[in-house]
């Protein structure tokens, strides 16, 4: 099974737990953020720089 990983906090996130997960819009890299950076609007940062709340 894939282990899916925060871009924000970079905690496991267990799949029975809500999360997102979207694409960069400058790379298209997949993001994925936990229910907890969600609500509390974290900065996440893609591996190409684009930086988000």
């Amino acid at each position: 099974m894939e282990k899916i990983e925060c871009t924000s906090c970079k905690q496991e996130i267990p799949l029975v737990e809500p999360y997102v997960k979207f694409e960069c819009p400058t790379c298209e890299e997949m993001i994925y953020r936990c229910e907890k950076c969600r609500t509390f609007a974290h900065i996440y940062n893609c591996k190409c720089g684009f930086t988000g709340p």
